[in-house]
């Protein structure tokens, strides 16, 4: 089963940030947020944007801020979905994801409305197809399966937001920094509950 891709785009915005030359794989067991864009794309940008002027906001922090948003995005849907769970745990994580994700994506959003950058409004076609599958699944099956799915995608979202947080743009950078222990404290919420999940 193709896991959805909250990180494929995260991964995508990680590796474009970095100068990755290979594009995020969102096909393997928990990679939820590959959120499909090919890396390759967009190159290595790093030492132009260094140079560039604070004025306005292009290449990587753009594609940050873009990343960013639609991971935001998945998170409170994802969170929202997993309202339905039986389990204290895991219910307890949605309900912070959304609220969190809630702030971070209005945060987000005026950045963005302030640098002139248009955010996404709507998922991929196959990240949306698989968000759609998880409404269906129930039980241990559905809560293991949105668990996983966050460990990954924290991990993937905290190498992003590193990377970010050291933009020559400071406000893109301070919005990285402030977010950074957020998104570090619900990786470690998540690994705690899968593993208890699995003890």
């Amino acid at each position: 089963m193709k896991q959805l891709s909250l990180f494929g785009l995260l991964v995508i915005g990680a590796c474009s940030i970095q100068a990755c030359t290979s594009s995020g794989n969102h096909e393997t067991k928990g990679d939820s947020t590959a959120m499909g864009t090919d890396s390759s794309k967009m190159g290595s940008k790093m030492s132009s944007t260094a140079k560039m002027s604070d004025a306005a906001v292009v290449g990587d922090e753009a594609t940050f801020m873009k990343t960013a948003a639609l991971g935001g995005m998945m998170e409170v849907d994802l969170g929202q979905i997993a309202q339905k769970s039986t389990n204290a745990d895991v219910k307890a994580f949605a309900e912070e994801m959304v609220k969190d994700h809630s702030k971070g994506n209005a945060e987000l959003k005026a950045l963005a409305e302030k640098e002139k950058v248009v955010l996404p409004t709507a998922f991929p076609a196959e990240d949306k197809a698989h968000m759609d599958m998880m409404k269906t699944m129930t039980g241990s099956a559905f809560d293991h399966h949105y668990i996983d799915m966050m460990v990954t995608d924290h991990d993937k979202t905290i190498t992003l937001f590193k990377s970010a947080a050291a933009s020559q743009k400071k406000d893109v950078s301070e919005f990285a920094k402030k977010m950074l222990p957020i998104i570090t404290g619900h990786y470690e919420k998540a690994k705690a509950i899968q593993a208890k999940m699995k003890s």
